[in-house]
């Protein structure tokens, strides 16, 4: 598989909820009143990936991405949020599309830089890379995402 391959497949599986991305872009215009939180700093997050997706022409250069770790990594997310979000299939439908392209294409955290998650976990940008103060923890849980993310380890 190519990246040129998945990103297709991508853009394809956003045309099956065009109501649900409607919506999205619809609360987003709602005016907020408060500060903005983790949620809604993730959802920022999210919904400019998915104008990345969208106004992404083409991947160049193509590079060969491994099927059997995208399958991997779609199994995982859809036991994940079906833990966690339980019948709301375009949320998870959304949310697998993004992350696919985060991981495997654009090659970015499927978290937010920046945005705390928790009092000992935060993903910072260095240089090039990017770096997460739970993945040394986190990434050998089975429950976990961090095996499929970008992010490196912070050193200690």
């Amino acid at each position: 598989m190519y990246a040129s391959d998945l990103l297709s497949r991508i853009c394809r599986d956003l045309d099956t909820i065009p109501e649900y991305i409607t919506r999205i872009e619809r609360e987003r215009r709602a005016v907020r009143e408060d500060p903005p939180g983790t949620l809604t700093l993730l959802e920022d997050y999210n919904y400019a990936t998915y104008t990345e997706i969208r106004g992404r022409g083409a991947v160049d250069p193509d590079f060969a991405i491994d099927p059997g770790a995208v399958k991997e990594c779609e199994d995982e997310l859809d036991r994940y949020l079906e833990q966690y979000a339980p019948g709301n299939e375009n949320l998870k439908h959304y949310v697998t599309t993004l992350s696919l392209y985060l991981a495997f294409i654009a090659q970015r955290p499927l978290h937010p830089p920046g945005v705390p998650f928790s009092d000992d976990i935060r993903i910072v940008k260095r240089g090039d890379g990017y770096y997460c103060t739970g993945k040394r923890r986190y990434r050998d849980d089975p429950a976990a995402l961090c095996r499929f993310c970008i992010c490196k380890p912070v050193s200690r």
